[in-house]
């Protein structure tokens, strides 16, 4: 089981490779270490795999933890490992948001709806209590996991295709619904806008033999048909894995040699260790190009990003001075943001001026 030892230290300001990490983001990472410990707890007690992926297989490989400009976690598991763990997450983590099919995130100024992923967050809202930021690393703003779930990609090329095109129609059905059934949806998309859910459901039929039960739960009936698909290609039949989510949104370079999951190796990561693929080498290659040992100070996320919850704070203690005992005064220098007539308020409200 994995083991961080997270003293005082470990929170202090720092550079890392030229970029400075401030003592809040580093409260953010012990935050989501703590979430890693809890997520490796369910998996080691049940044998289930994981491993590092994405920018956090690169951060164990290249730093030895975080990279310095990252600020989540990224895990992932075969299919079958990954639906063990979602059986048994719900009653063995008790306290945790574990969302497994309506996981939306911003990218790029539009929201993206990826389907079939798992985030789990340790909290739904800013909580300064005195126990829970004790108990949180003095983190008090969500911090979570994404887990991914690896797939059989077929040999077969036209298979192939035909998986994700059906796919990639079961993400824009579910936008639909939730475009027309859930207030305050923001997708910016062209591709689902026009669909009729009634025509939908009978192409859904007509082409997987899946009927839609209208009167239950059209989400819950929409992942389970998606896994259907992205789980219907045994090892036998392929020589690569990927998640299905990245192959809808056509991340080719997200494809990786089965081969390269194979067997699992411990890498440092900050205090302690994780599991990364031994094939870790093809899997960065492949990702981020032959030169991934290289640092570039490129975040793909709207770093940092819990400031969106930093500026919900902010904004309710301004217009609520009487509530800044809500939010220490030591949290106030950590805030992310580019209106100083915004500081000079809350300087007033907290005796800072």
């Amino acid at each position: 089981m994995l083991g961080f030892e997270l003293t005082e230290d470990f929170f202090t300001d720092e550079e890392r490779s030229g970029f400075k990490v401030n003592s809040l983001m580093k409260r953010c990472w012990g935050a989501q270490l703590q979430v890693l410990q809890d997520f490796d707890r369910v998996c080691s007690k049940h044998g289930l795999k994981w491993y590092a992926f994405c920018g956090t297989l690169l951060g164990a490989v290249r730093h030895k933890g975080f990279i310095p400009w990252d600020d989540d976690m990224d895990v992932c598991m075969m299919r079958s490992d990954y639906t063990m763990f979602l059986r048994y997450a719900s009653q063995e983590m008790p306290g945790y948001q574990i969302d497994h099919f309506d996981r939306i995130i911003p990218e790029e100024g539009r929201y993206v709806d990826y389907m079939g992923i798992t985030r789990i967050n340790n909290n739904n809202l800013a909580d300064f209590d005195p126990d829970y930021l004790k108990a949180h690393c003095l983190f008090p703003y969500t911090v979570g996991l994404d887990v991914y779930p690896l797939d059989y990609i077929p040999r077969n090329k036209q298979e192939y295709d035909i998986n994700i095109q059906i796919f990639s129609y079961l993400i824009n059905v579910a936008f639909r619904y939730k475009s027309l059934n859930w207030t305050n949806y923001k997708v910016v998309d062209g591709n689902f806008s026009n669909i009729n859910l009634d025509e939908a459901y009978e192409s859904i039929f007509q082409v997987t033999g899946y009927r839609i039960d209208k009167n239950g739960d059209i989400l819950k009936q929409l992942n389970e048909l998606a896994v259907m698909i992205s789980s219907y290609t045994k090892g036998k039949d392929s020589d690569e894995v990927a998640c299905m989510a990245h192959m809808a949104l056509n991340h080719r370079n997200m494809i990786f040699p089965k081969e390269a999951f194979a067997k699992t190796i411990e890498a440092p990561f900050e205090s302690g260790s994780i599991p990364i693929p031994a094939g870790y080498d093809e899997i960065l290659k492949r990702n981020y190009g032959i030169r991934y040992m290289e640092p570039r100070n490129v975040s793909p996320h709207d770093y940092p990003y819990y400031k969106k919850q930093e500026r919900w704070v902010r904004d309710y203690i301004i217009k609520n001075p009487d509530m800044k005992g809500f939010m220490p005064a030591y949290y106030i220098s950590d805030i992310y943001d580019e209106d100083p007539e915004k500081k000079i308020l809350l300087d007033k409200i907290y005796g800072k001026e």
